[in-house]
C-alpha cells in the first residue's frame, strides 16, 4: 500500500507540472484514437524480439482521448490521455489506461509524426486471463505503459501510430508479479 501511495503522490506532482509548466502558447491540443491489438505472450522485451515473439489469442479495441501542449519551446509536448479498450479471445474484459504522455515531435517534416511514451495506471474489470496464464496470478490495478510512433497520414489533421501497450506489476510497486503486453495499431485526429 505504501508503494501505491508513492505511485499516486508522484502522479499527482506529474499532473501539477503540467497544469503550470511554461508554455510557448498555452494551446492544448485535443485528441481522440480508435485502436486495434493483439496480446503478446512472455515479457515487453520478448515482444520486440521477432524470435521470442508469441501471440496470445487475444484481442482489443477502443479508443483514447488525450490533450497535450507544448513544453516550453522545445521539441516536446507533455499531457494526458485517457484510454478504453475492450478485450476479445481468451479474455473478455473492459480496461481504463490514464498515462501520463511524453511525445517528441522531430523538427524536420517528415513521415514520422512523433515518438511517445506514457506511464500511468490501468484498471481491467476482470482479472486478465492471460496475465493469469502466464504468470500464475494477476489483479485488476497495475501500471500501465505505453511506447509508440506515430505516422503523417496524407490528411494533416489524422495521424496513424503503433504502440506497444503495456500493463505490469511495476517493479514490485504492486505485491502480484504479472504483466502483459500488447501491440496496438491506431489512427488518431487532432482536433
Amino acid at each position: 500500500m505504501q508503494s501505491f501511495r508513492a505511485l499516486a503522490q508522484l502522479a499527482a506532482t506529474v499532473c501539477l507540472l503540467i497544469c503550470h509548466a511554461p508554455v510557448a502558447h498555452a494551446e492544448w491540443t485535443v485528441h481522440g484514437s480508435v485502436v486495434l491489438g493483439t496480446m503478446t505472450e512472455g515479457s515487453w522485451h520478448e515482444t520486440v524480439n521477432p524470435n521470442r515473439l508469441r501471440f496470445a489469442g487475444s484481442h482489443l479495441v477502443g479508443g483514447a482521448v488525450g490533450v497535450d501542449r507544448p513544453l516550453g519551446n522545445s521539441r516536446f509536448r507533455l499531457g494526458a490521455e485517457a484510454q478504453l479498450v475492450a478485450h476479445f479471445g481468451r479474455q473478455d474484459h473492459f480496461e481504463l489506461s490514464v498515462p501520463i504522455v511524453l511525445r517528441y515531435q522531430p523538427k524536420e517534416p517528415t513521415v514520422l509524426s512523433s515518438l511517445a511514451a506514457g506511464l500511468g495506471l490501468s484498471y481491467a474489470t476482470k482479472v486478465p486471463q492471460v496475465e493469469i496464464d502466464r504468470n500464475g496470478a494477476s489483479q485488476r490495478l497495475f501500471v500501465h505503459w505505453m511506447a509508440e510512433i506515430e505516422f503523417d497520414l496524407p490528411d494533416p489533421a489524422l495521424t496513424s501510430f503503433l504502440r506497444l501497450h503495456h500493463r505490469s506489476d511495476g517493479y514490485g510497486i504492486f505485491e502480484v508479479d504479472a504483466g502483459s503486453t500488447g501491440f496496438v495499431f491506431g489512427v488518431r485526429k487532432r482536433f
